[in-house]
């Protein structure tokens, strides 16, 4: 279950398969205080409520889509719209100050789902798909945006679920409280950095590495070396969300392609990615 600013992210899976594992097993229960919500994803559009309680609450998403697809969450301020978050998006750059990073389950291939947590406030959202296709262009532009409306909630906060797994996001690192191992995990992706991050998982192909994978999603020139497994889309800073995924026997990347706040550089060119093996 198992791309950031301006993400490049998978177009076609090319020759690297799919496993079983990765589309048949099933995620670890959800909290039992946490909402549950479905999001089936096509090529190029989201299935899900227009509404939601506030609170702390599970996407499931599943891609039914032949590209692979993400939910990016942003809360946006009082009197902002849909065409406003479009016409920001459009135009490059830095996110508008007005757009609050909330996360969200990142990219998987057709077939496979992507679990994710977080902490939703009320307000009104946007959730936009950023990988951008074969043909270079981002899926959002292709009308894969929804707008969400988060109600005040009803009952009592929820406090978040034991994770078994921390992953640590900083100015430029990746940090695991442990190795990671072969199985299932409910896995914490924190942010303690100074400015969004986000956690692109992906397991690699035979002889390739998380440089290979960035200088495909530069060029988009050939197969690509990785089969996206899920992760975390954009954190702010300070921001905490949940990924429930199970890791085969493997390679592993985990790359940040947030644009730098300083620079406007992706993250992943100040050294913002990193491996490990599942043996």
């Amino acid at each position: 279950m198992l791309r950031i600013h301006r993400p490049i992210l998978l177009g076609l899976l090319g020759s690297v398969a799919v496993t079983g594992t990765l589309r048949g097993q099933t995620a670890p229960p959800s909290h039992a205080g946490s909402r549950v919500v479905a999001v089936v994803t096509h090529d190029f559009a989201f299935a899900m409520p227009d509404t939601l309680a506030a609170g702390l609450t599970t996407f499931r998403l599943h891609n039914e889509g032949r590209q692979p697809h993400h939910l990016m969450l942003y809360r946006m301020d009082s009197g902002k719209t849909l065409a406003d978050v479009a016409r920001a998006l459009h135009a490059g750059g830095a996110h508008p100050g007005w757009m609050h990073a909330v996360g969200g389950p990142n990219a998987v291939p057709h077939g496979a789902e992507s679990v994710g947590t977080v902490l939703l406030e009320p307000g009104r959202y946007v959730a936009f798909c950023h990988v951008k296709g074969p043909d270079q262009v981002v899926h959002f532009a292709k009308g894969m945006m929804k707008e969400l409306t988060v109600t005040p909630a009803a009952g009592p906060a929820v406090a978040w679920p034991a994770a078994d797994l921390t992953v640590t996001l900083r100015e430029y690192t990746f940090t695991w409280s442990r190795p990671p191992s072969r199985g299932w995990h409910r896995i914490a992706v924190r942010n303690l950095g100074r400015q969004r991050h986000e956690l692109i998982l992906s397991r690699l192909a035979p002889g390739k590495s998380s440089r290979d994978f960035i200088r495909w999603m530069n060029t988009q020139n050939g197969p690509p070396p990785v089969v996206p497994w899920g992760g975390a889309t954009n954190l702010p800073a300070g921001g905490t969300m949940l990924i429930d995924v199970y890791l085969e026997p493997g390679r592993y990347s985990t790359v940040c392609r947030v644009r730098d706040a300083a620079n406007g550089r992706p993250h992943d060119e100040h050294g913002m990615y990193a491996q490990f093996s599942v043996p």
